[in-house]
């Protein structure tokens, strides 16, 4: 599926996860404009990541018009997983992972069990989800890995919107929840 060049975006990044609940950021641009900043908490390692971004976009004025929710790595809040294709299909958005190193979902999936034997935990649908999303698309482009549902031209346009877009988002997480934005995503 094609993408055209002006749809809306929906970019999040939680700040640091050092409480049980954290601050959820998503920047919301169209091209190269910023057109809103939205938040929610998300559980540290919890299982809400999906409720907790869908409530976001719906309850943004953009919320029909988000096609594309840009992410860094399947984690939020430490090991709080997305299911990419569960979301796909209950937003009616694209999903689009980028990071700087590549996805290496054995190490995630291994820590995940570790999580479940200290913790008690149930951990098999995060972990089904994991290896689901590890089956797709998986590009580098301009230095970063890309995955995604959509095909490589689409991802390849908004690479360079995608970094900045989640990079504002991590920016400005940091920066509310400790005072001052620094180190790198």
């Amino acid at each position: 599926m094609m993408m055209k060049e002006g749809v809306r975006i929906l970019a999040i990044a939680c700040a640091p996860t050092e409480k049980k609940r954290t601050l959820l950021v998503g920047v919301i641009s169209r091209k190269k404009v910023i057109e809103g900043v939205v938040s929610t908490s998300v559980a540290v390692d919890g299982t809400d990541s999906a409720d907790r971004i869908a409530k976001m976009i719906n309850g943004s004025r953009f919320g029909e018009q988000i096609r594309i929710l840009l992410l860094n790595g399947l984690g939020i809040a430490g090991l709080n997983i997305l299911d990419i294709q569960e979301f796909e299909k209950l937003c009616r958005v694209k999903v689009l992972s980028i990071t700087r190193r590549k996805p290496r979902p054995l190490l995630l999936i291994k820590a995940l069990k570790a999580f479940s034997k200290q913790e008690k935990v149930d951990v098999d649908e995060r972990v089904d989800a994991v290896r689901r999303f590890s089956r797709i698309n998986c590009f580098k482009i301009k230095g970063f890995y890309i995955q995604t549902s959509m095909d490589r031209g689409s991802a390849s346009n908004f690479v360079d919107e995608a970094f900045e877009r989640v990079r504002l988002a991590h920016l400005i997480a940091r920066g509310v929840a400790t005072g001052e934005s620094r180190g790198r995503m």
